[in-house]
């Protein structure tokens, strides 16, 4: 018997806080701010935690959505996967926090950090696990992204793009549809210290020093290549659905990571693709991370593009990301 592992549930959750770019414009006393974000990178607003919310509580209201939607209850799940690079903790894992709360005590659970690649490669991993382990059922994976709390607000590179969300899925063994097919993971650890909150490890412990000079903060030290995600994402998404037997035009659905619009435009213009075939939801939520391609997904769904799990019709959805590091991960699945 061969098990696939197939999407049954879909969640995601924004804070209730929202600040335009206005609002942002207005704050760093920078005039034209507001319409540059809109032109060059495609935000218009976005969502932000509240002082007394952490990482966990946006994973959790997540995963409560997933497992309604895939008619769950979270003590039927095996095992919970959470992808974030803005944990609660250095340590104990995030996971088990999220574990404890949804009340899942039959879950395994663990951590993933692969910056904003971090879902697609937890995606990889549940349907691993779903296909060599048979006590593993039902898989909870969730992206979570915590990263204003990492914010430096008087800093225009990294203010006016970040936010907070969570994006989760539910994966189940399935042995009659296939589900998830192919998976692609590339990196280049040269570019490991160009982006990234350094301080909180032993690289760089958060001393009193450090935080004084608000090294703690979000930061570019270094510039990416402009053209990084241009370049990789195309080659990547060929790879991977080529990996699945498929071709490009086979494809009905592709979801990249919302980092920037005009990429992604120039990314399906290279691809041969037309628009009409991704979905794109930085505008309304700005850029957050490991929960974005969740998020175009539900957003996708509700708007009434792509069918809700248990609605589809073995569409072949690919997914497209890429994170700080840097790591990219792409997959080829099929939507039921």
């Amino acid at each position: 018997m061969v098990l696939s592992a197939v999407v049954t549930g879909l969640g995601m959750y924004v804070p209730n806080k929202m600040m335009t770019n206005e609002e942002i414009e207005q704050m760093l006393n920078r005039p034209g701010t507001a319409d540059w974000l809109v032109e060059n990178v495609g935000i218009r607003q976005r969502h932000v935690m509240a002082e007394d919310e952490v990482t966990s509580d946006l994973a959790v209201h997540a995963g409560l959505q997933a497992l309604e939607n895939a008619e769950l209850e979270a003590d039927q799940l095996d095992l919970i996967i959470l992808s974030t690079d803005t944990p609660d903790y250095l340590s104990p894992a995030t996971s088990v926090v999220v574990q404890h709360k949804l009340g899942a005590k039959n879950a395994g659970t663990f951590d993933v950090n692969c910056a904003c690649a971090g879902l697609v490669t937890s995606l990889d991993i549940a349907s691993r696990y779903i296909r060599t382990d048979s006590s593993i059922d039902s898989v909870l994976a969730i992206g979570a992204y915590g990263m204003t709390k990492f914010v430096d607000w008087t800093d225009h590179y990294t203010c006016t793009l970040f936010a907070d969300a969570a994006g989760a899925m539910i994966l189940r063994a399935n042995e009659t549809k296939e589900g998830f097919i192919a998976s692609k993971l590339i990196a280049d650890g040269s570019f490991h210290d160009h982006l990234g909150v350094f301080v909180g490890g032993t690289a760089e412990p958060p001393t009193v020093e450090a935080i004084q000079n608000h090294r703690h903060h979000l930061a570019f030290r270094k510039r990416f290549p402009a053209d990084t995600n241009l370049h990789h994402w195309p080659i990547l998404t060929r790879d991977c659905v080529a990996k699945a037997g498929l071709s490009i035009e086979d494809i009905d659905w592709i979801f990249f990571t919302q980092v920037n619009l005009r990429t992604i435009e120039a990314v399906m213009h290279e691809l041969g693709m037309p628009l009409e075939r991704t979905h794109n939801v930085m505008d309304k939520w700005g850029y957050t991370g490991s929960a974005c391609i969740a998020l175009a997904m539900y957003d996708a769904i509700d708007q009434g593009k792509l069918p809700p799990p248990g609605q589809g019709n073995g569409e072949y959805v690919a997914l497209c990301s890429s994170g700080g590091g840097f790591n990219m991960a792409a997959a080829v699945l099929r939507w039921w």
